[in-house]
């Protein structure tokens, strides 16, 4: 068996040292012969010893894996060496577990691009709007948005009152008219006038594009635009006084509605 080993290590003058010179040829062909025994003597015990209770040759609680994958479990952990008999199915898991990464990682870029662009979009579109009304609060060219009334959502563009909305998150007062309240009405009769004044300006600013022109003050005390809104130069306001809806307003302290005829 020593000369089973040496052999396998290269050291053919190891396994005939001792025997002379004299059987020059001779000992290279033994040593074939005998490398030829060992290796059948080792191939017929395989299953033998593939079969072994390996557990009653080892101290207690230490487990040795073989031949399914190099590895020893005790009691304070688990070691596995990737390779060996299990090397196929180690590489198989490593794969798998590198395919997964990546694709998570194509997904999440992906997600983030998408979120990228989307904000960007939104960001565009707010800076748009902002630009457009800042020219349509001087004066020049016209504009048109779709209002609704105001609820309790966030106010973009709709109504408040017959005199007074939103445009792009921006507050417009109507320069030139006053209305009835709304929030609240001092009796049922302004109550009544200033809902339908409200629907009546809807009506008229959803009914195409007009123009914000502005007047000497551009803000009053609450921060309000003050704007007269104009299409092809008649004031809607006007609009809304011919229906019995609003006064015309100049500044100064308003009338009341309740008992006015």
């Amino acid at each position: 068996m020593f000369d089973f080993m040496r052999l396998l290590g290269g050291d053919r003058a190891g396994a005939t040292r001792g025997r002379g010179g004299a059987r020059g040829a001779q000992p290279g062909v033994l040593l074939q012969l005998r490398l030829v025994f060992y290796g059948v003597l080792l191939g017929l015990m395989m299953p033998v010893i593939r079969q072994i209770d390996w557990s009653a040759l080892v101290p207690p609680g230490l487990k040795i894996e073989w031949p399914t994958g190099f590895g020893i479990a005790w009691p304070a952990g688990h070691l596995r060496v990737p390779g060996g008999w299990g090397w196929g199915a180690d590489l198989a898991r490593t794969e798998a577990s590198s395919a997964a990464t990546a694709t998570a990682g194509v997904a999440a870029d992906a997600g983030a691009a998408s979120r990228a662009l989307a904000t960007a979009a939104g960001v565009a579109g707010a800076a748009s709007s902002a630009a457009a009304l800042a020219s349509a609060l001087s004066g020049g060219k016209p504009v048109s948005a779709r209002f609704t009334i105001c609820g309790h959502a966030k106010r973009i563009d709709c109504l408040v009152d017959g005199d007074t909305f939103w445009m792009a998150g921006t507050k417009i007062r109507i320069a030139d008219i006053d209305t009835p309240e709304t929030h609240p009405p001092r009796c049922a009769r302004e109550g009544r006038l200033g809902e339908a004044a409200t629907v009546k300006m809807q009506g008229l600013l959803n009914a195409g594009p007009f123009t914000l022109v502005p007047i000497k003050r551009n803000v009053d005390r609450y921060g309000r635009k003050l704007r007269v809104v104009e299409r092809d130069g008649k004031s809607l306001g006007a609009e809304l006084v011919r229906h019995g809806l609003a006064r015309q307003y100049g500044g100064g302290k308003r009338s009341p509605w309740c008992g006015w005829a």
